[in-house]
């Protein structure tokens, strides 16, 4: 097995029911690190309810557990959520950061993907 990340999920993958992409981009920071950027932005003009921001951080929770499992188990997968939190969320301690919900115009997250240790 290669200790390289050569691929990531589908565009599919991360869209979320009632929102679009403001920004959608993959960058290798590394060979072993695979950083991905999405801006999150209500479906319709207008802002996310709180309760939106709410439902959405909890589908991009869901969809970093439904990621790490289904990759290999050397891949560790973290989510920055950059305007709500400085702390990053890791499906596999599942440490949810302190959210301080509110109205939002986006939601901005990344996405890790990092080789943890070689097999």
């Amino acid at each position: 097995m290669k200790n390289t990340i050569q691929r990531s999920f589908e565009i599919k993958d991360y869209r979320i029911p009632k929102t679009d992409f403001g920004d959608f981009w993959m960058t290798f920071e590394t060979r072993e690190k695979l950083k991905t950027k999405i801006t999150y932005i209500p479906e319709h003009d207008g802002k996310f309810s709180t309760s939106d921001v709410k439902s959405i951080v909890e589908e991009i929770i869901s969809k970093s557990k439904y990621f790490k499992e289904n990759l290999p188990e050397n891949i560790k997968v973290e989510v920055l959520f950059k305007n709500l939190s400085e702390d990053c969320f890791n499906p596999t301690e599942n440490n949810i950061p302190n959210f301080e919900f509110k109205e939002m115009d986006e939601i901005s997250v990344l996405f890790y993907f990092i080789v943890d240790y070689y097999l």
